[in-house]
């Protein structure tokens, strides 16, 4: 499991070092690239896959009215034609929210976030200070997953990539987990948060990470069961 806690850039929160090269997992050089210009080609890219991906709303709806029975709250993607031509895309569902991000002595740049609450929990929202117990999955917008838990994990939220950070206080927790004794298999049941979110590489893995590429844009699905209250930095 990939840890996703702040790596590079994230780290100081600030693109002060982005004007340094670094080596990639091949021992090659990461092309130093404008960050005006990675963050409009982000901003295209994420806006481009919102416009013709659409996720299972029907599903939640139904489940939501009491029509469907037994579903799990799971996020399904797909592609927007064919069968699946009439669906409403992402970008009609999501909210988005601007995060500027400090880059060397200049003026901070606005980096545009995406998000979708699917279902709200039905306890309370996390604090960026706080921890989270969640399930989730990390994933480009070509679709492949870079990370994901199947089982609850706790973060903390002051150690994430920023973008995961910023989403999570829209969020809120609830729902009940039961563990089978016999099996070690999870339950999950009642009214936890599920939702999406959006992010530029500055808001994530500028330089890369794993299988990320240097200045990609990704998405993470998350599941939000808990939350633990942290202390604020002074």
């Amino acid at each position: 499991m990939m840890k996703i806690n702040r790596l590079g850039l994230a780290v100081v929160g600030t693109l002060t070092l982005l004007y340094s090269c670094k080596k990639d997992d091949d021992g090659g050089r990461i092309e130093v690239r404008d960050p005006v210009e990675v963050e409009a080609e982000n901003d295209s890219d994420i806006r481009d896959y919102l416009s013709t991906h659409f996720y299972n709303y029907e599903e939640f709806e139904a489940a939501a009215s009491g029509e469907l029975e037994d579903f799990d709250y799971k996020i399904v993607i797909d592609s927007i034609g064919g069968e699946n031509s009439d669906k409403i895309p992402l970008i009609d569902q999501v909210k988005d929210t601007v995060i500027p991000i400090e880059i060397g002595e200049d003026e901070p740049l606005d980096h545009k976030m995406y998000y979708l609450v699917a279902r709200q929990g039905d306890q309370e929202a996390p604090e960026k200070t706080d921890s989270a117990l969640v399930r989730y999955k990390g994933f480009r917008l070509n679709d492949a997953v870079f990370d994901r838990s199947n089982v609850p994990v706790w973060f903390d939220l002051n150690n994430v990539v920023q973008g995961f950070s910023e989403f999570m206080p829209y969020l809120k927790s609830g729902g009940e987990i039961i563990v089978d004794e016999e099996d070690g298999t999870y339950l999950y049941s009642g009214n936890y948060g599920v939702g999406l979110v959006f992010m530029p590489a500055a808001l994530g893995y500028y330089t890369g990470q794993g299988s990320i590429p240097s200045y990609s844009p990704i998405a993470f699905s998350i599941e939000l069961f808990r939350v633990r209250e942290g202390e604020a930095e002074e």
